[in-house]
């Protein structure tokens, strides 16, 4: 008998009560995640429902049942982390083009004013392109305030919908 088969996680074998119908229903189920997994299936929330619908009613146990399907991407090589951008594909919390239009306060960039020039003395370049503004720049403004060259805040926006100074919400649709 091989000594290391007597014991299981630092706890002798016959200390161990035998398992219950719960510990064989989570392996299946975890069993079934994995394979779902190894097949390059997609997982999502809901399908994890699905399988263990004790989550579903919050009767989920406490101790992390799941915490073998996590990734650790810490620890992944740059070849793995590429491999794993093509399974999970792009996440995009942007806004679609007809909300940012709707939503975005524009307005045109004026230099030649005496009172623009005296209250911004300090102007700073658009963050987006790093480009000063010039005389008649289209502007677009964000719900926080923040100006910038219109099509450089709206190609941001349909990527993500965050101030890229302040990380606000840009636009409450």
């Amino acid at each position: 008998m091989n000594p290391r088969s007597a014991f299981r996680d630092g706890v002798p074998m016959s200390l161990r009560p035998f398992p219950t119908f719960s510990d064989v229903r989570n392996r299946t189920i975890s069993e079934r995640i994995c394979d779902l997994i190894r097949r390059g299936e997609n997982i999502r929330y809901q399908d994890v429902l699905i399988l263990d619908r004790s989550m579903f009613h919050g009767r989920a146990e406490l101790h992390d049942r799941h915490r073998d399907l996590r990734l650790d991407v810490d620890n992944m090589s740059y070849e793995e982390l590429l491999a794993l951008e093509e399974r999970i594909g792009n996440v995009s919390t942007g806004l679609n083009e007809e909300s940012v239009l709707k939503c975005l306060k524009q307005k045109k960039h004026l230099s030649n004013m005496v009172e623009v020039e005296v209250a911004r003395t300090d102007v700073e370049p658009c963050c987006v392109c790093q480009e000063d503004y010039i005389n008649g720049d289209e502007l677009g403004t964000l719900d926080c305030g923040h100006d910038f060259h219109t099509d450089c805040i709206k190609k941001w926006l349909m990527i993500k919908n965050l101030c890229p100074i302040c990380k606000t919400t840009a636009l409450v649709t």
